[in-house]
This record gives structure tokens, sequence and C-alpha cells, in this order.
């Protein structure tokens, strides 16, 4: 080895430490160097594109140095097309990185600031399963990319996946059904991560989120039912928070025929208005009292009042059924049980007597 081999192995060894101790700078002093280049800005968009690129430059960096030192090196001249296809290939991979980290950090930069305006008809409350959409097609192009780069043709590997297409798509027929239902219906805005729902001869909850398979609902009972994308689309679903999340608590009820309708009535609905005050109730809805039905043993009425939520429409009728209970007992009113008036002849009732003699 010769003095001139030397020199080369020296000035490559100070250009990779050189960049190694750039890269360690970098990773021990990013968040002060961070807050340094964006205090300046009102918005925390720079923050998050900042803390998506920072592990990727920092790999970047090490990378290049290594590299830049091996191309100093002479003896290492028949080595360096592979060894630049190799860098290439690893900066290539760390660009799909830091943009994957960008895309998704700017999307969840989105949903935490809530602003969507320039995003008409999009629903914020879609943005994980767009999450999923766009990371795997970063991932998929890069990867396909990189495989380029280092020299693996990419031709053969679309045709043989085209090829191949039709069969996997009849293999994976039932999942790329639920998979393609979970686009519609997150693109046709009929439910949404959050909306209270209910599926025709399905579960009743809160969507808890639109994955590739399934759509999964937390019940009342605090269980997650996983129903498939396609059953989703296919079924009749009741959002009740798509419009307008108000919804009508109904109690139905009765009094004794001889009881005096009018006074029952203005006792129930003052007994009501009592109500209006609490949170969970609408008070811009007055109570509604109508008379129903002459039944068996009652003269039957329904009141309804009207819930800020579906799920306080049950709470709002817990306390209606306690309210009224406790006016019409209070005022003497009577609610029948059930019972039946019988018409005897008088030979039947004499016959009635002597059985119950014995």
């Amino acid at each position: 080895m010769n003095q001139g081999d030397i020199e080369e192995i020296l000035i490559a060894l100070l250009v990779v430490t050189v960049g190694l101790l750039i890269s360690w700078l970098l990773a021990t002093q990013a968040k002060r160097l961070m807050h340094l280049i964006t205090k300046a800005t009102q918005t925390e968009i720079d923050d998050f594109l900042a803390e998506a690129i920072k592990g990727p430059l920092i790999l970047a960096i090490a990378i290049s140095s290594i590299y830049a030192g091996l191309n100093i090196l002479s003896y290492m001249e028949p080595y360096l097309r592979t060894i630049q296809k190799i860098w290439f290939a690893f900066i290539l991979f760390f660009a799909v990185i830091a943009l994957r980290r960008v895309v998704l950090g700017l999307l969840d930069w989105i949903s935490q600031s809530g602003d969507v305006s320039g995003l008409p008809g999009f629903d914020p409350r879609s943005m994980p399963f767009l999450k999923r959409i766009i990371n795997v097609v970063i991932i998929t192009v890069g990867a396909l990319l990189v495989l380029d780069v280092i020299g693996v043709s990419i031709s053969p590997l679309l045709a043989g996946l085209g090829l191949g297409g039709l069969a996997v798509a009849l293999a994976l027929q039932p999942l790329l059904s639920n998979i393609f239902a979970s686009s519609y219906v997150i693109t046709d805005s009929s439910i949404a991560v959050g909306d209270f729902v209910e599926v025709s001869g399905g579960p009743l909850g809160v969507v808890e989120d639109i994955g590739w398979r399934a759509t999964r609902i937390r019940t009342f009972d605090n269980n997650i039912v996983m129903v498939p994308n396609a059953a989703v689309a296919d079924s009749v679903i009741t959002n009740f928070d798509s419009a307008d999340a108000r919804a009508d608590a109904r109690v139905d009820c009765g009094i004794a025929y001889e009881e005096d309708l009018d006074r029952v009535e203005l006792i129930v609905v003052e007994e009501m208005n009592k109500l209006l005050d609490y949170d969970y109730v609408d008070s811009a809805r007055k109570p509604f009292f109508r008379y129903s039905e002459f039944g068996d043993s009652n003269v039957n009425f329904f009141v309804k009042m009207r819930a800020v939520t579906w799920a306080d429409s049950f709470t709002l009728k817990h306390e209606m059924m306690k309210h009224i209970h406790r006016r019409l007992t209070t005022e003497g009113i009577v609610i029948n049980y059930p019972a039946r008036r019988l018409m005897l002849a008088k030979e039947d009732v004499d016959g009635l007597d002597r059985l119950l003699s014995k």
C-alpha cells in the first residue's frame, strides 16, 4: 500500500466521519433545530413536516457520507456502479418513507385542525380509511421503484400480475367485494365513524371503525360487532346522526274510564313541562299529548317529547314514565289493571252460587 492509498483512506474516513457526525448532531439536536426553524410561523403544519422528514434525512446523510467515502477510494472503482445503485436505492427508499410520513402527517394535521374548507364534501371522520389507501399506494409504488433501481425488471412482474389478476380476483371475491363496498360506504357518506346507526336485522350502536373488510359497531352492551362491508352496503341502515341527531321519546299509558279526560291531559302536560329544563331535552319541542283509543280496561293515551340525541331518548322516556306515574298517583287518578266485566244469566248465577257454597 503506497502513500497515495493511505491518503485516500484517510480522506475517505474523514468524509465518512463528518457525515456521521452531522447525522448524530441532527439526531440529538433535531428538536432544538426544528424549534428554531418553525417558531417564526403561526401554524403547526411545518412542525408536522419537520418531524416527518427528520428520520429519513438523518439516514440519507449517513448513507451518502459512506457512499462519498467509497467514491474516493480508487481501488473501489470497479464496484462503483454497483455501489451507486445500492446508494440510490437507499436514498429512494428513504425518500419514499419521507413522502409517506409527510402525507400521513398532513392528513393528521387536517384531522386535528378540523380545517377541511379546501375539501368540499369531505367527511373528516373518513380520514382513517383514506390514510390506509394512501399508505398502500405509496408503499407499493415505492417498492416497485426501488426494485427497478437495483436492476430487477418490474415489467414481467406487472405482466404476471395482469395474467394472474383474474385468478386472484376470483379467489378473493368475498374480500374484494368488502373492500369495494367499504370505499362505496366512505364516498357515499351514508355512515361515518362516530355515527349512531342501526343495521336492518343487525346490531344497533356506534360506528367505531370502517376497515377493509368489515365495519365495527359498538353496541349498548359494549360489545364490538363486525359487519362485513358488503352486508352494510346492501342493508337498510338507519343513521340517527346523519342530519338531525334529535329523537322523540314516547310513553303510552291509560287511565280508568271514570276519570275526567280533560283534567288528566292538563295534569300530564303540566308534569311533562317540568322536564324541559333538563339538558338532554329539546326545550323547543313542547310535550305532545293525545288520547289514542278506548282500551279494554283504560282510555289509552300517549305523550311524546324530543331528546337532544337518540341515546338521550332512553333517559328521557325513563324520566317521563316516573313523572307520569308519580303525578297520577298523587292526584288519585287510577290506572286500571287488565279487567273483564262478565254478564251472566240468572240460572248461571244460581249455579255459580251453588258451586261456591260447596
